[in-house]
């Protein structure tokens, strides 16, 4: 077997690698973005446990599960952010492609994934403030398309809530490009370093 032949077959044993990263980023991200729905909700939940008890429970058909409030708030978290694990990791993997080498490729993707955890989790909490700012005058007009049940005890509490959430769902989509930038950024710091180790070698 020539030089060239064994060239090809390890790159294609790479490229088999790599896409297997990118499989391997969406069955990780998965749990991942469970767990993150988990957690989110507990703050959430802190925030306004009408929330969930007047409208989430209701909206995931759990009202009857013999569950404490704050584990359904749980439920609900799990139940309503898994399935985004799938396409985010495919999107974050799929941008690790770039890398040269299976190795880096994981090394980096697994970062890119937390980038896009602590980047959803920042924009929900951004939110959140943005929605204690909005609320500390309450007009009603303001929230006609917002589902807002009769006779909430706490309304302020419960808009807050909901800017939290529907900022966190964004954040999710926008956290993609957080962790398509992060990869690129890996990737050229490797360039970079390539091309330096080169340029003594050239000179000589």
């Amino acid at each position: 077997m020539s030089v060239l032949d064994a060239l090809g077959r390890r790159l294609a044993q790479d490229d088999f690698k790599k896409l297997g990263l990118v499989f391997l980023a969406s069955a990780v991200a998965v749990p991942a973005a469970g767990l993150y729905g988990m957690l989110h909700n507990q703050i959430s939940y802190t925030v306004s446990p009408e929330y969930f008890t007047r409208f989430k429970f209701e909206q995931f058909g759990l009202t009857g599960l013999a569950l404490p409030d704050r584990a359904k708030a749980s439920v609900v978290g799990l139940m309503a952010s898994w399935w985004m694990g799938v396409p985010i990791g495919a999107l974050v993997g799929a941008a690790g492609l770039v890398h040269e080498k299976p190795r880096r490729m994981a090394e980096v993707t697994a970062k890119a994934l937390g980038v896009v955890l602590a980047f959803t989790l920042c924009f929900g909490l951004l939110g959140l403030l943005y929605g204690l700012c909005r609320t500390a005058r309450i007009r009603p007009e303001d929230y006609n398309g917002w589902y807002v049940p009769n006779h909430v005890r706490h309304l302020r509490r419960f808009l807050c809530a909901g800017y939290m959430h529907d900022s966190s769902y964004l954040g999710g989509g926008v956290s993609v490009l957080a962790a398509w930038a992060f990869q690129a950024r890996a990737w050229l710091a490797d360039r970079r370093r390539v091309i330096h180790i080169a340029s003594p070698a050239e000179q000589t």
